[in-house]
């Protein structure tokens, strides 16, 4: 795969990520918090989502213009997954049964 397209396509992944980490806080405090706060907390986990999905993409043995800076991995995209799904699962399925109970 060509290295441009790699790099588009991690993007979107870490885009995407970022932004319904984003989404899901925010939407998750607005109920408990003022809409400021809740916003300020929802930026600062979906930078940490943003980071720390792009570390998964970086090679192993990354040197500065040697190699390509990004490599799709299917364990990266699977971690990805998992990590929107555990918040997903933590911001809005538990709340909710603990509503119903």
């Amino acid at each position: 795969m060509e290295p441009q397209i790699e790099k588009i396509i991690v993007l979107l992944i870490v885009l995407t990520a970022s932004i319904l980490t984003w989404k899901m806080v925010k939407d998750f405090y607005m109920t408990k918090f003022h809409k400021l706060f809740a916003h300020l907390i929802a930026v600062i986990t979906s930078s940490f989502m943003l980071l720390s999905s792009m570390i998964l993409f970086v090679p192993k043995n990354y040197q500065r213009g040697v190699g390509p800076e990004v490599e799709i991995s299917f364990v990266g995209i699977l971690t990805v997954i998992v990590m929107l799904v555990v918040l997903y699962i933590f911001f809005k399925y538990i709340p909710n049964n603990k509503n119903k109970s």
